[in-house]
This record gives structure tokens, C-alpha cells and sequence, in this order.
């Protein structure tokens, strides 16, 4: 379930702990139409903190925000 909803929970651990602003940013695509991926990366205050990619933009923004939601409880 923290999966799916990583975005949200990232979100709000940005908030409440850091004076820093979140944004996701679209790195590349590549494959044809019927089979693309998508390399995202979320940047907290204006650095890259993790990179991921998926199947679709949202699945890789998804994905991405798990990478940083691991990263910071380590």
C-alpha cells in the first residue's frame, strides 16, 4: 500500500521536516509508443535526490518517491 500512495506520503514528509520544495522532473523517455519507459527524478530543494523510471510517468514519479521515502528513514 506505501507504494501506491508514495507520492502523498513523500509529500508530506517534505513538508513537516524540511524547509524545501519537492518537484518531479521528467528525465527522459524512450522506447516506441506501445512500449515506453519513463526515467523521473525528485528533486528537494533544487537537487536530485533519487531517479526511477516505469512504464508510464506516473508510474515513475511513484516509484521514485518510494526511492526517497527509503532514503530518508535510513
Amino acid at each position: 500500500k506505501l507504494f501506491y500512495d508514495s507520492k502523498t506520503i513523500l509529500q508530506e514528509i517534505v513538508q513537516a521536516k524540511y524547509s524545501e520544495s519537492m518537484t518531479y522532473h521528467l528525465l527522459g523517455e524512450e522506447g516506441p509508443d506501445h512500449n515506453k519507459s519513463f526515467t523521473v527524478a525528485v528533486n528537494i530543494g533544487g537537487e536530485r535526490f533519487t531517479t526511477a523510471a516505469g512504464r508510464t510517468k506516473k508510474k515513475a514519479e511513484q516509484s521514485a518517491a518510494y526511492q526517497a521515502i527509503l532514503k530518508l528513514h535510513k
